[in-house]
């Protein structure tokens, strides 16, 4: 494990893998930064839009927050289905930067994407965890929110949410976390094509230039990856 850490580390120093590691450091640097010197103290308005989340409040903010900050638990989603299928080719297991990203966001899954191994083919079994993920009930799920969200969002006020950019710490660092989110999320889905050979320019321009939808109709259409496990053995899944 150790060794296969190290040459992994190696690989990610060069580019374009070098650039997400900068990201990765900037990131919370930045947030740092904005949170403590850059704008006005927390009045509170962190614990209201929590609230509104919880309650599903949407009158108790701006919409485009309530829709930002709910996507920022769509968005993680769709990260696990597609790096939960990674196998034994990986350097690390996925699951506990799935995890962590619920919680602190591109920090927490950057660190996994910087240090993956890509254009790797899946190696070992499926588990039962990614035979259970691999179907359309998630991303179908997952798009029906999406797009209530939007439709939520569409009732804000641009200017409004603007001037919460400029105001409010919460509001200012999960606007850079969604971008750098979606900034990422192509390249992994574009990834996940090659190994399920979806070989579709089609679905490429989709997800570049719709990052979120794009990839949601990607999971929900994509062809189920192969048992490369099962198929050397000869035994079924």
């Amino acid at each position: 494990m150790a060794g296969k850490f190290s040459q992994a580390f190696r690989e990610s120093l060069t580019f374009p893998q070098n650039l997400v590691w900068l990201l990765w450091v900037a990131f919370p640097l930045y947030g740092f930064m904005a949170s403590n010197f850059l704008l006005p103290p927390d009045d509170g308005y962190t614990r209201q839009v929590v609230m509104a989340s919880l309650t599903v409040d949407i009158s108790a903010v701006e919409p485009l927050v309530f829709m930002v900050f709910n996507l920022l638990g769509v968005i993680p989603m769709a990260y696990a289905l597609l790096v939960l299928f990674d196998g034994d080719e990986q350097p690390l297991p996925a699951w506990p930067f799935v995890i962590l990203s619920f919680v602190v966001g591109a920090f927490g899954i950057l660190f996994y994407v910087a240090l993956r191994r890509w254009g790797r083919d899946v190696e070992g079994a499926k588990s039962r965890l990614q035979q259970q993920l691999d179907t359309r009930t998630g991303p179908a799920i997952l798009l029906i929110v999406s797009l209530l969200l939007v439709i939520v969002g569409a009732g804000g006020s641009v200017q409004s949410y603007v001037d919460l950019w400029q105001t409010k710490p919460l509001v200012h660092i999960m606007t850079i976390d969604l971008v750098l989110l979606l900034l990422v999320l192509p390249f992994l889905t574009m990834d996940d094509m090659r190994r399920r050979h979806v070989d579709a320019r089609a679905w490429r321009v989709l997800v570049v230039a719709v990052p979120l939808f794009g990839v949601l109709l990607y999971l929900l259409s994509r062809p189920k990856l192969i048992d490369r496990g099962a198929s050397s053995s000869g035994s079924p899944v």
